[in-house]
C-alpha cells in the first residue's frame, strides 16, 4: 500500500489523488503520507476571509503584474526523506500568471505563504513549519490563529509581529497597499449568520 512504503515529493504529487480522502487534507513528512485533521469552521472562516480581501487587491492591479495565489498547493520544503507541506494560501509575486495553479507540488518558491494554526496537528507543528517555508526561500509567513484571534507575521531576519484583533494586516513590501484588520480575517461572513 502507497501509504506504507517512503514515498518521494514527486512520488507523492503523481499518487496524491490516490491516496485516502483523494488526498485532500494529505501532506509527506519525511517520506510518509499523513492525514492531516479537516479544518473546522473557523480555519474556512480565515481562509475565505483573506482570500476576498486579497481578490479585492488583485482586482484594483489588474493594469500591473503582481502575482497569483494558489490554495493548498504542496512546497516541497524538505529532502532525503521528502517533506511536503500544503499551507492554506501561497502567493507567487513573479512567474508566468498562475502556472502553479494545477500543480500538487510547486516548482517554484512562492513569496508569502499563510498557514493557518487551527487544528491540533497544524498548531503543535507551526514552528517547525514556518521555519521550513523560511528555510525554502519565502520571504513572509503569515500565521492566522482563530483561536487566539491573532496573526503572526514572519519574515526573513526579522521580528515576528503578533497582531490583534484591534490592529491592521498589511502586506507591504511584497503586497503594496493591501491592508486588512484583522478582527475582519476571523470575522464570520454576513452570509453565513
Amino acid at each position: 500500500m502507497i501509504a506504507n512504503n517512503r514515498m518521494t515529493a514527486e512520488e507523492f504529487a503523481r499518487c496524491k489523488p490516490d491516496l485516502p480522502e483523494a488526498g485532500r487534507w494529505q501532506e509527506l513528512h519525511e517520506g510518509r503520507p499523513v492525514i492531516m485533521q479537516p479544518p473546522d469552521d473557523s480555519h474556512t472562516t480565515t481562509v475565505f476571509n483573506l482570500t476576498r480581501a486579497l481578490a479585492e487587491w488583485f482586482q484594483t492591479r489588474q493594469q500591473q503584474k503582481v502575482g497569483y495565489a494558489c490554495h493548498e498547493i504542496g512546497l516541497h520544503v524538505g529532502h532525503n526523506p521528502d517533506t511536503v507541506y500544503c499551507p492554506a494560501i501561497s502567493y507567487f509575486a513573479t512567474g508566468q500568471q498562475f502556472r502553479q495553479t494545477d500543480h500538487a507540488v510547486a516548482d517554484e518558491v512562492p513569496a508569502l505563504v499563510v498557514d493557518v494554526a487551527s487544528a491540533n496537528d497544524r498548531r503543535s507543528e507551526m514552528r517547525r513549519r514556518t521555519l521550513a517555508y523560511l528555510a525554502l526561500g519565502v520571504d513572509t509567513v503569515w500565521v492566522p490563529d482563530p483561536k487566539k484571534k491573532e496573526i503572526q507575521v514572519i519574515g526573513k531576519n526579522q521580528q515576528t509581529l503578533a497582531l490583534g484583533q484591534w490592529q491592521t494586516l498589511e502586506g507591504s513590501p511584497l503586497l503594496p497597499s493591501f491592508a486588512i484588520e484583522v478582527k475582519q480575517v476571523f470575522a464570520q461572513p454576513k452570509w453565513w449568520r
